[in-house]
C-alpha cells in the first residue's frame, strides 16, 4: 500500500483497507461486497488512495513511491 510517510493502517483480507493520514487529516476505509482475491491491496483500492491524495494535492515521484505535499 503506497500512502504518505505519516499515514498508518492496516490491510484486510480480499483487498479491504482503512488507514488514517494526521498530516493530510484524512481517514479512509474500503471495503467491497464481495472479496477480491489475496490478501494484499488490489490495484482497484490503490487506485482509490491515489486518487484520495491527488484531490488533496499530495504528489509523487517521477518513480512513484509515497505521497508528499
Amino acid at each position: 500500500m503506497i500512502l504518505s510517510e505519516e499515514a498508518f493502517g492496516h490491510l484486510g483480507n480480499g483487498g479491504s483497507l482503512g488507514f488514517a493520514d494526521p498530516s493530510a487529516r484524512l481517514s479512509f476505509g474500503y471495503t467491497m461486497n464481495r472479496q477480491g482475491g489475496g490478501t494484499g491491496l488490489e490495484d482497484r483500492g490503490q487506485a482509490l488512495v491515489d486518487a484520495v491524495y491527488r484531490v488533496l494535492g499530495y504528489r509523487r515521484g517521477a518513480r512513484g513511491g509515497m505521497w508528499y505535499i
